[in-house]
């Protein structure tokens, strides 16, 4: 159509032009060559909007024809999905419509294949740790050394760099299992460098590692992750999170099963689970080989009752928990005059969050043969008389967000076993008072410089303190 139109114009313009060339010669036909011309010009006018019109028309012709494909593609796409849902034991849950065609392109931090998400998450991190006393140790200390001169030397200094610190994890969210109540099914990976080697040849360490089943309000948990009892932790220390020297708690391999009903505008919390004893400290009293917590062919059980309640504001919540575990411990020869031991504890933990830019939160505890559980200073029993070391601690935090820049977390923290139950030059106190800054630019990128005044005292040994300062640059991605 175009083309006839453009043929029809230029078979015009030939014969107006031959005309136009004899009218000019007579003065009569200078009226009619105006008339013809402006004639022509409403003639192209015309011609530009019949191209306009046809190039409109061929491209929604172009759309349609696109839209029509891409129906009979997801048509074929539902049949043959159809298909595997009805041969498949389960049903996976159907994304949405708009992410369907991107179910198989990879984007950066997660992957998206069939009904399972996988995302990644992780940081860079460098540390820069001086101290004017020695710590147990430079990269992951517990207590500091004593500085009597029979035993150590006074005010010996020294300087640690290192990026162990350094982290990756994967979140797993899975398909809903309908031949498991349709529960829920999900995970977590997560590694770091800090297992040893040298310092250009750093070992994988596994944070956690486990699978996750829910329906609504219950939950099951098997793998390796944070004990359930005192589940908070300082700001301060983020490798040993002042283990030994106030907080208890680790990660170990358990199993557990939770139940968090809504009760009115609060959150009820009660945990249940066992876990693997000697995890931790590996302790092996007989020295036979076996773990003494294995050797027990029991696991440790641990709970916890909580319960979570916003305040006046989103930003504002209480919640308070009460903890504790049980745990056994056996040997094959006397140790101390006796084949078997105990450990437990109770603990107390709290947080307030009075303002998105004020909180308090801490633990409290007290327990026995804690060095499993990060408690006792790292000692468990007295093998000389045969005794659970007991004691007691706790900690508590201040944070305040002083702009969106800048953040400050003042704490103290304390581990205090019974002196006449530990053995002479063993530990008998452990505390530091610390305070936190961290610094956030702008973005992912964080800094933060970490300041401990930190004393262990001995039983018949002078006491050593330390003086620790931590810089560290976090990029989060």
């Amino acid at each position: 159509m175009l083309k006839k139109a453009m043929c029809g114009i230029f078979s015009l313009g030939l014969v107006l032009s031959f005309n136009m060339v004899t009218w000019a010669q007579s003065d009569a036909g200078q009226a009619e060559i105006e008339a013809l011309k402006q004639r022509v010009r409403e003639l192209e006018e015309q011609n530009r909007a019949i191209v306009v019109t046809l190039q409109e028309l061929k491209a929604q012709l172009s759309e349609k024809h696109v839209q029509m494909v891409a129906r009979t593609d997801e048509a074929k796409e539902a049949s043959e999905a159809a298909k595997e849902v009805k041969a498949a034991p389960t049903a996976l849950p159907q994304p949405p419509q708009k992410e369907t065609k991107q179910d198989d392109v990879v984007r950066w931090k997660e992957l998206t294949p069939g009904g399972s998400r996988l995302q990644f998450y992780g940081f860079l991190r460098l540390d820069l740790i001086t101290d004017d006393s020695r710590p147990d140790g430079f990269q992951i200390p517990f207590f500091i050394q004593s500085e009597d001169p029979r035993v150590g030397v006074r005010n010996q200094s020294n300087f640690t760099l290192h990026p162990r610190l350094t982290r990756l994890g994967v979140d797993y969210l899975g398909p809903r299992i309908e031949s498991l109540g349709n529960s829920g099914l999900g995970g977590k990976f997560e590694v770091d460098f800090q297992n040893g080697g040298r310092e250009s040849r750093q070992i994988i360490r596994i944070r956690h590692a486990y699978l996750k089943m829910s329906w609504g309000a219950f939950s099951l948990l098997g793998g390796q992750t944070w004990d359930i009892i005192s589940p908070l932790y300082p700001t301060v220390n983020n490798d040993t999170l002042m283990w030994n020297a106030g907080n208890l708690g680790d990660r170990r391999p358990q199993i557990r099963l939770t139940y968090e009903p809504k009760v009115g505008a609060g959150t009820v919390s009660l945990v249940g689970g066992v876990g693997l004893t000697g995890a931790v400290d590996a302790q092996d009293l007989d020295n036979d080989g076996v773990r003494d917590g294995e050797a027990s062919a029991k696991p440790n059980l641990q709970a916890r009752i909580g319960y979570a309640h916003p305040l006046w504001n989103k930003q504002s919540k209480v919640s308070l928990g009460v903890s504790g575990h049980y745990a056994w411990e056996e040997t094959i020869r006397r140790v101390g005059g006796r084949e078997g031991f105990r450990s437990q504890s109770l603990s107390l933990d709290y947080n307030l969050a009075l303002h998105d830019r004020l909180a308090l939160q801490g633990e409290a505890w007290f327990g026995r043969n804690l060095s499993d559980f990060r408690g006792g200073i790292g000692q468990g029993i007295n093998t000389g008389f045969g005794t659970e070391i007991r004691s007691r601690g706790g900690w508590a935090e201040l944070a305040l967000k002083l702009s969106k820049y800048y953040s400050i977390y003042p704490g103290f923290t304390i581990d205090d076993p019974r002196d006449r139950d530990v053995a002479n030059e063993g530990r008998v106190k452990n505390r530091a008072w610390y305070i936190v800054n961290r610094v956030r630019p702008g973005g992912p990128f964080l800094v933060g410089i970490d300041y401990l005044r930190w004393t262990t005292d001995f039983k018949g040994l002078e006491r050593g303190t330390d003086n620790r300062v931590n810089l560290y640059l976090q990029y989060s991605f």
